[in-house]
């Protein structure tokens, strides 16, 4: 059976092709089974074609209200109901996707069309989904960098937008030591002005914390950071992000420590740091302080040069060492403190791990290079910078690097653009409703469009360029807002039960695939996708599981915060995490995180004047594509004007 659709009301009519083939089956079953057997083999399954449709129209309104598990629990109703309703498969199949389930989109389309083999407009969206999904695996999995870096110059007042009485905003700082950014902020620690800067990402407020020769900032959480001095002296800061200040308190000293130059958090009880003077990199435990383990280079003492540590970088178990002294970059297994990955760079200053799973490595003769070290074969660093004199440190944030020189009295703002042909942008198309208008307007249909993309930050502020095919027409359309939507709400899964209950809002999960399910319960007793979701790092998950949980973010917006306690993320979970804008998290007093912010388009259709829909439901979908640059978007969504609601012009 295949449904036919009109304004809403289903009709049940037979396909011919799909009918010979169930009579010829039941007839040959009739000839080759005994005949007391007969009656139970020619018997049609029961059908509630009037329950069946129900059910689908049910599994509609959930698609529409972007709550795709109560939509396929409708669906299977209708089929359980119906098991001819061919047309709960290609509903499923946009649901499925909306999940981030792409694989099995793909076959829910493809068991349609094995029925409906003549729907080309089925057919263009099963080639759409299989293109889509090599893009994603392609973000999930990089084999490079997609993404191109570009920098403006600027003077320290101009990119910290500082009062003009400020001596930084015309000075700079005395000697810088190292940059570092989390959580929307950037940290400097003027080791020479005995001060550390702090401010947003905009620059637009700024904060000042004195204390003696800063090295290094660390931060753990949004309100929280572990300041060390370059004497091996640690304090704790808190920051107050509504005051933009901050207060500092004592917490110990490094122990056998002779020169701080930096320090990176491997997780919430180790913390890396590099020992310019004492010439080895050593771990430390927290909140003890106590050396757990110290590292210097295989062979260092037959070296040319002495081993000089002047910069280290965490992602995932890995740890990224810069040797000044002898032009070489390591990366360390945090686990084992074997060698993962070595190469030479002249003068190297600073490190900082990209979106992408690269190692950014700054040099002091004003380069900056990149390297992917978990990739087999990348064995020489290319230079994706020049020019920049007097360089001294770099952080990543999620707008893309910042680079300060020396003096602290000269930036460079970094930025990302794609750089492949064609970049996957993930369009979640939901919530649609009928404007009326004025009474001389033509009627509009409005709907909402979740959009994200790695290169997140990139399509924030700019308009895409739009094409939407309805009723196989190419209708007018127009983004009518372009917002980021700061809304939902944050859930953190760990596997500690006693964490939980502390922490109080937490909810248990052992693995990946648990905090998927947990999820989609929710969904089902209708609560709302998060924003944002936190991880405990100790979450188990195979690289199935966390592309499920890539694709689901990537395809509703949401950010993926790791919770690094006792244990640092794996390199897969790290990049699910930086690729969706997350943060890493490396305090069990957490507090509260901030929601996620959505890039939401308003999507402005007008409606022919007759614009009653009949068919199949591929005849109904709503088509969209659009474009930022070379990333590509597209979502589909069936549209029977009757069945959506009305709203005055306004709402």
């Amino acid at each position: 059976m295949s449904g036919c659709v009109s304004e809403g009301r289903l009709h049940t009519i037979r396909s011919p092709s799909f009918g010979r083939a169930a009579l010829t089956g039941l007839l040959i079953l009739m000839f080759l089974r005994p005949a007391s057997f007969a009656a139970d083999v020619v018997s049609l399954p029961v059908l509630d074609r009037e329950a069946s449709e129900r059910a689908f129209l049910e599994g509609y309104g959930y698609l529409l209200e972007n709550r795709p598990w109560n939509c396929l629990d409708s669906l299977e109703e209708a089929l359980r109901l119906n098991i001819y309703y061919i047309d709960a498969y290609y509903v499923r199949s946009l649901a499925l996707r909306k999940m981030g389930r792409y694989a099995d989109a793909i076959g829910a389309m493809s068991s349609y069309l094995e029925v409906r083999y003549d729907d080309y407009r089925a057919r263009i969206i099963l080639d759409s989904m299989r293109d889509q999904r090599e893009l994603l695996r392609g973000a999930f999995l990089p084999e490079g960098s997609p993404i191109g870096l570009y920098f403006e110059k600027r003077q320290t007042g101009a990119f910290f937008k500082a009062p003009l009485y400020d001596r930084a905003a015309y000075a700079g700082m005395n000697g810088l030591g190292k940059i570092s950014a989390a959580y929307g902020i950037v940290f400097a620690c003027d080791t020479l002005g005995d001060a550390v800067w702090f401010s947003d990402r905009s620059g637009q407020r700024m904060g000042r914390f004195g204390i003696r020769a800063p090295a290094a900032a660390a931060q753990i959480s949004p309100q929280e950071a572990l300041l060390f001095q370059k004497s091996g002296d640690v304090s704790r800061l808190s920051i107050d992000t509504r005051s933009w200040s901050a207060s500092g308190e004592e917490i110990g000293r490094l122990d056998g420590c002779v020169s701080v130059s930096d320090a990176a958090m491997i997780d919430s009880t180790m913390v890396a740091v590099t020992d310019r003077i004492g010439r080895a990199v050593r771990f430390y435990g927290l909140p003890s302080l106590d050396i757990v383990a110290s590292w210097r280079p295989p062979g260092s003492d037959a070296l040319p040069r002495v081993f000089e540590p002047v910069a280290a970088a965490a992602r995932g178990p890995f740890v990224a060492v810069a040797d000044r002294g002898n032009g070489k970059v390591y990366v360390l297994d945090s686990y084992t403190l074997a060698v993962q990955d070595a190469f030479s760079v002249q003068a190297p200053r600073d490190l900082e791990w990209g979106s992408q799973g690269e190692l950014l490595v700054l040099s002091e003769n004003g380069q900056l290079y990149r390297r992917f070290p978990a990739l087999p074969g990348d064995k020489s660093p290319d230079v994706v910078a020049d020019g920049m004199n007097d360089a001294w440190s770099i952080a990543w944030t999620p707008g893309g690097p910042v680079v300060s020189d020396v003096s602290g009295r000269i930036w460079w703002d970094g930025g990302i653009r794609p750089t492949s042909r064609v970049a996957f942008g993930a369009l979640n198309l939901h919530s649609p409703w009928i404007d009326e208008g004025d009474q001389d307007d033509a009627p509009k249909l409005l709907l909402r469009a979740s959009a994200s993309s790695v290169f997140q930050r990139f399509i924030e502020d700019r308009a895409p360029d739009t094409q939407v095919v309805w009723r196989g027409e190419s209708r007018p359309s127009s983004v009518s807002a372009v917002s980021a939507e700061n809304s939902g709400s944050v859930l953190y899964y760990s596997p500690d039960a006693s964490l939980n209950a502390a922490n109080g809002n937490a909810r248990w999960a052992q693995s990946v695939s648990d905090v998927i399910g947990d999820m989609a319960r929710a969904s089902r007793a209708g609560a709302p996708l998060p924003s944002a979701l936190m991880l405990d790092t100790r979450l188990s998950g195979t690289d199935a599981e966390l592309e499920e949980l890539f694709a689901l973010a990537l395809q509703n917006g949401i950010r993926v915060d790791l919770w690094a306690l006792r244990r640092p993320p794996s390199m897969r979970l790290a990049h699910v995490s930086q690729a969706t804008l997350g943060h890493v998290y490396y305090s069990s007093r957490i507090g509260e995180a901030p929601l996620g912010d959505r890039t939401e388009w308003m999507l402005s259709v007008p409606l022919p004047p007759d614009h009653t829909t009949y068919g199949y439901p591929s005849d109904a979908t709503l088509s969209v594509f659009a474009t930022v640059d070379v990333i590509q978007f597209a979502d589909w969504l069936p549209i029977w004007p009757s069945m959506l609601r009305r709203a005055p012009s306004g709402d």
